[in-house]
């Protein structure tokens, strides 16, 4: 398969934080997000379609964008693979029953969004996917971590980041905190090592699975402007401009 180089254009809504400031990958303006895929070789581009997570510019350092800056040039985690995602909307009732009747009352209390869950499998045959798996790991970390001590914004939560997947209609633009995540580092497959020569100036030297998953569990966080902003009425006609899909509701 040829090497792909990618160039992204996204953009979004910046988010209110409810618990102190967060940082936002995506800056003002609702637009369609976009990732244009340009083969080296110059044969024609397409809008990329697979499941990725952008997050904030800050995030991207020396250790978390692969030997290659792989994930800077797409903003963030990408999946190589087709993962599994679930999620569930839902509207809530209360219940109540009247002495001596045959049926039950159901009377409406809320709507809600549940956790997005995605699991996906990562592959590493060179020292190139080993420093995207190794990369991909280590910004999991740091987006489950709050900023503490020395730094800036200290005591600020995780990021809120955005996840796209499959387009419009879809998952597309959907404001995500990274609620926990799992690394699968199973007995029953073979490990490559990287800088097994020369370690890596910056990953060093480790092996990893060729073969592994990693799952993550994510929330849907919408500001309090966002929520505001919403209308089903709007929902339902904008379906030419997709104002409120580009916007990221689900």
């Amino acid at each position: 398969m040829a090497e792909t180089d990618y160039s992204v254009n996204m953009a979004g809504k910046s988010l209110i934080a409810t618990s102190g400031p967060r940082l936002s990958s995506i800056p003002e303006g609702p637009k369609l997000s976009t990732v244009n895929v340009t083969p080296l070789n110059g044969t024609g581009n397409e809008t990329e379609m697979r499941v990725r997570i952008k997050v904030p510019p800050s995030y991207l350092q020396k250790s978390t964008v692969g030997r290659n800056d792989e994930l800077a040039k797409i903003g963030g985690i990408i999946f190589p693979y087709t993962p599994s995602i679930s999620y569930d909307n839902k509207a809530d009732y209360s219940t109540q029953a009247p002495l001596h009747s045959n049926y039950t009352q159901y009377f409406y209390q809320r709507s809600s969004v549940g956790a997005i869950n995605i699991t996906g499998k990562f592959t590493v045959q060179n020292e190139k996917d080993a420093g995207v798996y190794l990369s991909t790991v280590h910004l999991l970390k740091a987006l489950t971590k709050m900023r503490f001590g020395a730094d800036d914004n200290a005591g600020s939560p995780p990021p809120v980041c955005r996840l796209f997947a499959y387009g419009t209609h879809m998952i597309d633009n959907v404001p995500i905190a990274i609620a926990s995540f799992r690394v699968e580092l199973p007995d029953n497959v073979d490990y490559f090592t990287m800088g097994k020569l020369q370690p890596d100036p910056v990953l060093g030297k480790a092996s990893v699975p060729v073969v592994s998953t990693v799952a993550i569990t994510c929330y849907p966080m919408y500001s309090r402007q966002e929520m505001l902003d919403f209308s089903v009425s709007g929902w339902l006609k904008d379906f030419k401009g997709d104002t409120f899909r580009k916007a990221g509701y689900l």
